[in-house]
């Protein structure tokens, strides 16, 4: 049995057996991991080990389901033994080389309060001693209700020190393991899925990171989701941390005073033309093109705080226009509006894909819905490129 007496159960959890098509139970998900936390443990002193065990009063008492619901683990565990679950959705594993879907335990008995259980074949040495993977906290995992909540509390342990990839929505209903009519408007799906799991995650004390998420959309519908995880700090760790941001940030408005500051801010959605400065009053300003303009205060803060992360970025780099194109303009969207010899008007979105230069003109690449890609025959200058009605 694992320890009760302890705030941390930590199992490295392979990635792809994480980012899986969540079509489970919280119950069975939590009976799993722990499953598979005991397998670990022995699979360690014996890698021939194939068949494991766990008692069923274990599972009840850890998870609190209650130790008189042995009927009922057994149910859950029946369904999870032939519910097939595809693997390695995101691809974080770019080498993995498991294809199609599998159930995570390939088969199991149950006698007298006792479970004997093995892994599929195919997966087992992938599961038991993965390349890459997130450390999963069982205890985070105990305090947990919600299935969604234990999806995105694992894919966010999984991205903790990077960053979780911006994903269309069918793709994270498919992580949820969502039907297709199941919260088909995305005012529910929002509702009953996606903050549901958020706010629980950042209403426990025992979680060291809060979730936020931003939406994108083309037109009037939300086409995608983008996850952010905030480390948390402590009380001590932060004031010290804030002693040094405001000994650094006085060190470089001394150094710095009515002189440029830096020009590549592309992380914080300025374009890498923009120049900042710091004005005589120690101000920070922008300057695009000649116009100055003084930073709100919010915003300024925003930019100190990132180049305090980031300090290399506050030498100002040298660029021609075409590192601007490729680096704030590849994989813009546009619309290309035609009309039919009906009179019909027909709206394409065009990706621009890469750039190259010629006698001071740009050529572009586009790739269209279809993945088609082409050269256009035009060239352009570079006012024009940064004249074209961009889609958000």
């Amino acid at each position: 049995m694992l320890s009760m007496n302890t705030n941390e159960i930590i199992i490295d959890k392979d990635s792809s057996s994480i980012q899986i098509s969540n079509k489970i139970t919280a119950i069975q998900r939590k009976s799993y991991n722990y499953m598979l936390k005991i397998a670990k443990n022995e699979f360690k002193k014996d890698p021939e080990k194939q068949v494991f065990t766990v008692t069923a009063e274990e599972l009840l008492v850890f998870f609190e389901i209650g130790d008189q619901n042995y009927s009922r683990l057994k149910n859950e565990l029946e369904i999870l033994n032939r519910t097939q679950i595809r693997y390695n959705i995101l691809k974080k594993n770019r080498k993995s080389k498991i294809f199609g879907a599998f159930t995570l335990i390939s088969e199991f008995e149950y006698e007298r309060g006792i479970i004997t259980y093995s892994f599929p074949h195919k997966i087992r040495d992938m599961i038991l001693n993965p390349k890459m993977f997130g450390k999963i906290n069982l205890v985070v995992i105990k305090s947990l209700r919600s299935r969604y909540s234990i999806a995105l509390y694992e894919l966010a342990e999984d991205y903790l020190n990077a960053q979780i990839p911006k994903m269309t929505i069918e793709k994270f209903r498919d992580l949820m393991g969502l039907d297709e009519g199941q919260y088909y408007k995305f005012s529910m799906f929002k509702k009953y899925v996606i903050d549901v799991a958020v706010n629980e995650i950042n209403d426990r004390e025992n979680i060291n990171f809060t979730i936020t998420y931003e939406l994108e959309k083309i037109g009037q519908k939300i086409t995608h989701i983008k996850f952010i995880v905030h480390k948390k700090e402590n009380t001590e760790q932060t004031g010290e941390k804030q002693k040094n941001f405001y000994r650094w940030k006085n060190q470089i408005v001394k150094n710095y005073k009515e002189q440029p500051l830096c020009n590549n801010l592309t992380e914080l959605n300025y374009l890498k033309w923009t120049l900042f400065f710091i004005d005589k009053n120690g101000f920070l300003g922008r300057d695009v093109e000649g116009n100055r303009t003084i930073l709100e205060k919010e915003e300024a803060f925003k930019v100190w705080e990132f180049l305090f992360e980031n300090p290399k970025k506050i030498e100002v780099v040298p660029l021609t226009q075409l590192d601007i194109l490729r680096k704030d303009f590849r994989g813009k969207k546009i619309e290309q509006i035609t009309t039919t010899v009906l009179g019909s008007r027909v709206v394409t979105i065009l990706e621009l894909k890469e750039f190259k230069e010629e006698d001071e003109r740009f050529f572009i690449e586009i790739e269209q819905e279809d993945g088609t890609r082409f050269w256009t025959q035009k060239s352009f200058s570079f006012e024009e490129i940064l004249g074209m009605g961009f889609v958000e």
